[in-house]
């Protein structure tokens, strides 16, 4: 894969919609004020670094580590059945550990992050699980054959893309027809703009990315919640199933 193909795809082409009020104050104005590749590289290093380091135990204070652990179950997003599952900036190996939880013993799982530190990360955490390979990879320009997973998982990652059809356009062409794909990402709530200024990354207004998904080939399916209580007060960011639109075979 040569990456994008044309303006419209090119991450740098397609800036952030404008916002006002309480939300555009907090959020990170980094990814639309750097060049793509400039601002690629600053991710890179914010997680190879200290932020990389803190993911741990953000995501045990936020209570994101054991939420998530609600969204992979049968009656949520059902990893049963699927025996090439991809993990797509997998970060330290926490939604690893919840997939292998509940995938079927002879399924595969192949994670992959921008950042090597995360991905020695994930590695220890994951004692180095037989059944899970690791790569660096970027989101725009996977490595991967066409229609080469059955089940794709994408969780707080595609808010490092100014735009997101690039990556989207990549996990569906990667994604088997009638596969399904977890998407998790900072919504644009107050709260998620908080998130956006800590994390340095840009949040998704919900209606948009729906329209996105749905050109790049993925039907949005189902929301999904951490609990009745994130799903009153729209709390935990956008969690959906998607869908790749096209004959399975």
């Amino acid at each position: 894969m040569n990456g994008p193909s044309s303006l419209q795809d090119d991450p740098t082409t397609n800036p952030i919609r404008k916002r006002r009020g309480l939300r555009a104050a907090l959020e990170s104005k980094k990814p639309q004020r750097q060049p793509f590749d400039e601002y690629r590289r600053f991710v890179k290093d914010h997680y190879d670094g200290f932020a990389g380091k803190l993911t741990h135990v953000t995501g045990i204070i936020t209570l994101h580590a054991v939420l998530a652990g609600r969204v992979f179950r049968p009656e949520a997003f059902d990893v049963r059945g699927a025996k090439r599952i991809l993990d797509a900036g997998c970060g330290n190996g926490r939604h690893t550990r919840n997939i292998l939880r509940w995938a079927d013993r002879d399924a595969f799982i192949t994670a992959f992050d921008l950042s090597q530190s995360m991905l020695r990360r994930a590695r220890r955490q994951l004692k180095n699980n037989p059944r899970v390979s690791h790569l660096a990879a970027d989101v725009t320009r996977l490595p991967y054959a066409d229609a080469a997973f059955d089940c794709v998982v994408c969780c707080w990652m595609l808010e490092h893309l100014p735009d997101p059809a690039p990556g989207l356009r990549e996990l569906a062409r990667v994604l088997q027809p009638g596969g399904k794909l977890l998407l998790m990402v900072t919504e644009d709530t107050v709260t998620g703009a908080v998130c956006s200024r800590v994390w340095h990354c840009r949040t998704y207004n919900r209606q948009e990315l729906m329209r996105v998904c749905e050109e790049c080939g993925l039907e949005w399916h189902r929301p999904l919640y951490f609990t009745g209580i994130h799903r009153v007060f729209k709390l935990g960011g956008i969690i959906v199933e998607l869908v790749k639109k096209g004959p399975v075979s």
